[in-house]
Formats: C-alpha cells, structure tokens, sequence
C-alpha cells in the first residue's frame, strides 16, 4: 500500500467585506475548478481535498489536496472572484509539502509584512513600537 501525499497551499483570501468559513471557500475552489477543469478536474481534486485552517485575522488559509492535482486547485484560484456570495481576491503564496513548512513560511512571510508595516511609520512611533516588542519579548 502506499501513502497517500498531501500539498498545501498557502493562500490570501482578501474579501471585500466580513470574513470567510472554511466551507464557503470549500465550495469557492471546488466551483473554480469545475468552471475551469470540468467533471475530471473536480473528480481528481476532491480525494484529499480540504480547507484546513483559516486565520479570520490575517485572511490566510491552507488548502490541502493531493500531489498532482494540487495543480489543478493552483491554476483555478486566481478565477474566484466570490466567496460565500461575497466579491473576494484568493492570492496564492505559497506551495508547501506539510503543514509545518507551511507555518514555517507564514512565520517568515508575516514577519516580512511586519518590517514593511514598521518602515511606514513615523520615527517616533516606530521606536514606541520596538519598546514594546522588547518588552513583551522580555518577558518571556
């Protein structure tokens, strides 16, 4: 018997509007590829298929499925332009073959996002917000 591999993709829903529940999306993605692969595409991607975590915070989301027709679920998630009834944006950011090294790069990715949030701000807040960080990180 052999194991059945998994990819995850990392992806940014952006709504206009509220938040997004993992079944909304489920079905935003299993719509999309049907729209774009058809019966086969839709028959290929559901074995394996799934929304495993949402962050209603920061709109990220993994999306599993299985190796070879995550490539089907990639090439349909730039042609959802609703999710759950509402207009919505999915970016994909990344492909990872686990969950970890999908939470390895949201660390990296939301870090980045983090620095480039602190660059934008004026000098005399920037330094209100490094004394925070290191006082919370101090008080580990």
């Amino acid at each position: 018997m052999v194991r059945f591999k998994r990819r995850y993709l990392v992806v940014e829903v952006v709504p206009e509007s509220g938040y997004i529940r993992m079944n909304t999306l489920h079905k935003a993605v299993l719509e999309a590829v049907k729209r774009l692969h058809g019966d086969f595409g839709v028959g290929a991607v559901i074995p394996g298929f799934g929304v495993k975590y949402i962050n209603p915070e920061t709109s990220l989301a993994f999306i599993s499925t299985g190796r070879g027709p995550h490539r089907l679920v990639a090439s349909a998630l730039p042609f959802i332009t609703e999710v759950g009834g509402r207009p919505a944006t999915v970016r994909s950011l990344h492909r990872a073959a686990s969950m970890r090294h999908g939470f390895i790069f949201l660390k990296k990715y939301n870090e980045e996002k983090l620095k480039q949030l602190e660059e934008q701000l004026p000098p005399r807040e920037r330094e209100q917000l490094q004394k925070e960080k290191r006082k919370t990180l101090g008080a580990r």
